[in-house]
């Protein structure tokens, strides 16, 4: 919400383009397209600030100069990491960042020539005596006709701004954002095409349809606005003129592309987010009504540690090297100094010699990054990187890069020229070393946007579809895990037997009802009526069952086994739990079945489904090793890398239950490939070797293991259950004692090492273990029972004699 129908349009328009490219990529396209024209933008936006700044500049060195600085900050803008990323995805900021740039670039074409004063109007009224009143006044005429002409065209340049933030809205509200420093400019110009006033009062409904979807909720409050600004346009008209009306109209009309949603809705489409074919859940949808509303006063997280996390951004979208270390000084986030220094450099230049541009371009930085920072208010736990919500104010501080290295070209020529030296043979190499600079982040990024081989969300879409039985009902949970499988069945048709339920949605009355009425149909027999009394029922213990739990049950009571049913393995544990005795799992999902049971897996089919039905392009080679060609962002490998990791664990341990740890090792190996970060895998691994006689390799990998957390206890107690099985007790105890120095909160060390010592006989050494942990958490009663007790348990269980302190036979060897 509040959808994107401009974007959608867009979509569609290069979707049926006569392209050799697949539906994907046409409509990946536009961000491609777009994202290269908005750089286009941002160097024009350069040039026009710049001969602003120096009007009376001349020379082929100066022409070198002025070129030069905004193709250094557009190559700084092309590579940064956001712009980048921007770019590769079928997403809106591309789009945002064209439209905020082409505006930019309109306002400062028409600052050239804010009051539409004709070409030709400082032509002497007057003319030689022999002139005949006629042609006086017919070239007087002329001038005139020429002055409304240029007028015309200044107020043109305005309707055209504000129709395209109007229309901009259909791609993101974040379109809006820039017109603060345009609109600034154009207040500030004393002599223009129209007053102050009717600026104010033709902006004055953009801003209130701004705050109506972000601000405030109430839709009283935005009609009674919206009745004050018709009153003001009135007003205006009788006063002034049609400019605030014409302005009014073309915000209607910009805005009106969002009809297309109430359309399109009518229609039935396969995704048809909130259903808005009625004006309540139209206003609804574009108010962003499901969301809570912003409290920009009640911080999630501490305003410092939001600068610092905006600061952590900002910082790594220049980077021209990786960590070049020199000792311990990291020359390569250093020399990130050279273009931050060129982007200030441009602020105070601008600053300096032209103060209405700087207005304009200053205040777009501080709007795309103070102002998000203290509007968006980011918590401490988002569910992924924000980067792209800050990128409209990168890319403006690109623009004072390319300003700055301009500046800084032309004060090196004033300083050498100064000297009375040859200011080429400095400014030219300067420029180019330069020019050279900006293009180290294209070397330094390249890897990791680089998406030319990756096919893991789709992949993803297919592995899961296939996987399943004809006509399944399978309930996804999130975004990430759902979007996959409508692109594989809306756009490649793939598997559209499959009924997708996606479990955030189904706390929604509208999703609900398009399941039930849309093909491939839900079994629901709720009527509207019912579905909307579905709340939320309190259950004992402090649980509550959800519209989304409740809908969940009725799908599969309603079902009754005719159509076969799974849960993708990236729904939460809490949804699935009342089902978890009748869940099997089946590689990326889970089946449900009519037999409990507990932990159930099915082998055949994870064998199946890995080995013979899934794909993983750019993510495992044909000979199961790891793709090393593709950059895996943290999206895919908490998402989906994870999943496909867990599935071979699965298998892995299936192996290992039928004691073929050979196999259950290789399995694990592979489950690992994907993402070291399965950590019950990195854990068990070692002891597959160990159960396959592979004793000297186990130990090898649990060191390795180490070598990278020293302080994870628990590779402490599998390395020491290592030399256990090899009965070298004395080799065991030595881990045990260093992962407790290291790791001394792992209770597990503890009664590893009272076992140990137990068993060597060294009954002072087994106490002296329970006595440390009971020091550190005295109130564990398992310990303290043992330890009450300890010199029974010694006796009985290990035949330690109390105060024993002997080895026992054959310990140690």
């Amino acid at each position: 919400s509040p959808g994107t129908p401009l974007f959608t349009l867009v979509g569609r328009v290069f979707a049926m383009l006569p392209l050799p490219m697949s539906i994907a990529q046409r409509v990946n396209f536009i961000s491609v397209f777009l994202a290269a024209v908005s750089i286009l933008m941002a160097y024009l936006v350069m040039v026009e600030t710049i001969r602003f700044m120096y009007p009376q500049a001349k020379g082929r060195l100066w022409l070198f100069a002025q070129y030069a600085g905004p193709v250094i900050g557009c190559l700084y803008l092309t590579f940064s990491t956001t712009a980048w990323s921007d770019s590769t995805e079928t997403e809106v900021y591309s789009l945002i960042a064209f439209v905020t740039g082409l505006c930019t670039w309109l306002a400062l074409r028409w600052y050239r020539n804010p009051a539409g004063h004709a070409s030709g109007a400082d032509i002497p009224k007057t003319t030689d005596a022999g002139e005949s009143r006629e042609a006086r006044l017919a070239g007087a005429g002329a001038i005139e006709q020429e002055e409304r002409l240029a007028r015309g065209h200044a107020r043109g340049i305005f309707y055209l701004i504000i129709y395209l933030m109007a229309l901009g809205i259909g791609f993101h509200l974040g379109t809006v954002l820039v017109y603060g420093g345009i609109f600034l400019l154009f207040f500030l110009v004393r002599e223009k095409a129209f007053a102050n006033d009717e600026l104010i009062i033709g902006s004055f409904g953009l801003a209130v349809l701004v705050g109506g979807m972000t601000l405030w909720r109430s839709g009283t409050a935005t009609i009674v606005m919206l009745i004050v600004w018709g009153l003001l346009i009135v007003w205006s008209v009788r006063k002034r003129g049609l400019f605030a009306l014409a302005a009014a109209g073309l915000i209607a009309l910009g805005i009106s592309v969002h009809l297309y949603l109430y359309i399109r809705a009518h229609l039935h489409p396969e995704i048809n987010m909130v259903d808005p074919e009625t004006w309540s859940a139209m206003v609804y949808h574009l108010r962003r009504e499901q969301y809570p509303p912003m409290n920009v006063f009640h911080r999630k997280a501490a305003l410092l540690w939001q600068f610092g996390h905006f600061g952590r951004y900002f910082l790594e979208q220049f980077r021209m090297l990786g960590d070049a270390m020199l000792g311990s000084f990291n020359f390569g986030k250093a020399a990130t100094a050279i273009p931050v220094a060129l982007g200030f450099l441009g602020i105070v230049a601008n600053f300096n010699r032209e103060r209405k541009t700087w207005v304009l371009n200053f205040t777009n930085v501080l709007v795309n990054t103070v102002g998000l920072i203290l509007f968006l208010n980011f918590s401490a736990t988002e569910v992924r990187e924000r980067d792209y919500f800050y990128a409209p104010g990168f890319y403006f501080f690109a623009i004072f890069i390319g300003i700055g290295a301009t500046a800084f070209l032309a004060w090196t020529a004033d300083y050498v020229k100064s000297k009375a030296k040859d200011a080429a043979a400095y400014v030219v190499p300067l420029g180019s070393l330069l020019v050279a600079l900006s293009i180290l982040p294209a070397h330094h990024n390249w890897f990791d946007h680089d998406r030319s081989r990756d096919f893991m969300t789709r992949d993803y879409g297919y592995n899961v579809l296939a996987s399943l039985e004809p006509n399944a009902i399978i309930f996804t949970y999130g975004d990430n895990d759902t979007y996959p499988l409508w692109y594989m069945q809306c756009v490649e048709r793939f598997r559209t037997d499959v009924s997708v339920a996606n479990a955030s949605l189904l706390n929604t009355d509208w999703y609900i009802r398009q399941l039930r009425d849309e093909e491939p149909k839900v079994p629901i027999t709720l009527t509207d009526k019912q579905i909307e009394e579905l709340q939320p029922i309190p259950l004992t213990g402090g649980a509550v069952a959800w519209k989304n739990d409740l809908a969940t049950q009725h799908i599969i009571e309603t079902t009754r086994w005719k159509r076969p049913i799974y849960f993708a393995s990236t729904c939460r544990e809490d949804y699935y739990k009342p089902y978890e005795g009748y869940l099997e799992r089946q590689g990326l999902v889970m089946r449900l079945i009519p037999r409990q049971g507990k932990d159930m897996m099915n082998e055949f089919m994870l064998k199946r489904d890995l080995e013979v039905i899934y794909s993983f392009r750019g993510l495992l080679t044909k000979n199961w090793l790891e793709d090393t060609t593709t950059f895996k962002d943290e999206d895919g490998l908490d998402i989906i890398l994870v999943n496909y990791a867990v599935a071979m664990g699965e298998l892995a341990y299936l192996r290992a239950r039928g004691k073929d740890y050979g196999e259950a090792a290789r399995y694990m190996e592979i489950a690992l490939r994907f993402t070291p970060l399965y950590r019950p895998g990195r854990i068990i691994l070692g002891t597959y070797y160990l159960m396959n006689n592979e004793t000297e390799k186990a130990a090898d990998y649990y060191r390795s293991l180490l070598k990278r957390e020293p302080t994870e206890g628990e590779y402490w107690l599998r390395l020491a259950m290592v030399y256990e099985v090899r009965g070298q007790l004395p080799v065991a105890l030595q881990n045990i004692d260093e992962g407790i120095r290291l790791a001394p909160d792992f209770r597990p060390l503890y009664q590893s090492g009272f076992q140990y010592a137990a068993q060597l006989g060294d009954a002072e050494a087994a106490k002296g273990y329970i006595g440390k942990w009971l020091a550190r958490h005295p109130d564990d009663q398992q310990f303290s029972d043992l330890n009450q007790n300890i010199d029974r348990v010694l006796k009985e269980q290990f035949g330690v004699p109390v105060g024993g302190t002997g080895t026992k036979k054959g310990a140690g060897k």
